[in-house]
């Protein structure tokens, strides 16, 4: 049985792999409390200590507000943290599996989809430290996948964290009869989390290197929103629990947009946005 230890498992993707997997495999799953990423030393020990095959490296902050309020400690978890996983990762002979993000394309004004060739511009702490994490990777183990992920979405779950995230705050909009304000001018791939976790057995046998992970997605945010609405038959209400932003992101659109069609040649295939939504709402019922 193959071994994988988590980092962040408390996190939303990585409590749900868990959950997904520990039949499977032998998982190993570290918070915070059990693995301080910033702590050169104790991240080689306790490595050493467990040698998986695999190491996902989840942790991160991705609080896009607290990287900006708080440069110095997003660099010390984002960066910092990423370079002491990997530096264990290269002694213990483990393969590193690393979370990037598309959010390194935030400052591009050519529109999307962005393929791996696209030369990224991050214009956000967030972006900057994720992508200058991937690069650092790079000189440190071979045995590298980087995963560059989109906006995942899914339900609460029980043991399981749940973010922020565009089905989640539509649902909850109604539950407390709340109105959202939505841009209509932002695109960008939202991904079912299990769409994700499902296909983790298949990026296990990729060739090292960079990946667009996510879902393809054409639809503005407003749009995927009402989209969500007349999925669960509340559209007819649209206008109480949902207002179009025209002015956010009018003068240059926001394009966040992945291809993923470098996945797709070695028949790794996620579900566009829209059919990522109706499958998540099939699997709960809703």
């Amino acid at each position: 049985m193959k071994k994988v230890l988590l980092t962040g498992s408390n996190g939303f993707l990585a409590s749900r792999y868990y959950t997904y997997y520990k039949d499977k495999y032998e998982i190993i799953p570290l918070g915070h409390a059990e693995l301080d990423i910033t702590d050169e030393s104790k991240s080689l020990e306790i490595i050493q200590k467990f040698k998986p095959d695999y190491v996902i490296h989840t942790a991160a902050i991705a609080d896009t507000g607290l990287c900006e309020r708080n440069p110095e400690l997003s660099y010390e978890i984002n960066v910092k943290g990423s370079i002491n996983i990997a530096k264990a990762c290269s002694l213990t002979k483990s393969k590193l599996i690393y979370l990037s993000s598309e959010q390194i394309f935030n400052g591009n004004f050519e529109s999307g989809p962005y393929n791996e060739n696209h030369i990224p511009t991050p214009n956000t702490i967030y972006g900057k430290h994720k992508l200058e994490a991937e690069n650092e990777l790079k000189g440190i183990i071979d045995e590298l996948w980087i995963l560059r992920l989109t906006w995942l979405f899914g339900f609460p779950e029980k043991n399981c964290r749940v973010n922020s995230n565009i089905l989640w705050n539509v649902v909850s909009s109604i539950l407390k009869d709340k109105k959202m304000k939505l841009p209509s001018n932002e695109f960008r791939g939202m991904t079912y989390v299990y769409d994700i976790i499902a296909n983790f057995d298949k990026i296990f046998t990729l060739p090292y290197g960079t990946y667009h992970t996510g879902s393809e997605n054409n639809l503005s945010t407003y749009d995927i929103a009402l989209l969500i609405l007349k999925e669960i038959g509340s559209n007819h209400k649209a206008g109480n629990y949902l207002e179009k932003d025209t002015e956010k992101y009018k003068e240059h659109p926001r394009d966040l947009r992945i291809s993923n069609s470098k996945l797709k040649n070695y028949d790794i295939v996620m579900p566009k946005t829209e059919d990522g939504i109706k499958k998540c709402l099939k699997d709960f019922n809703y």
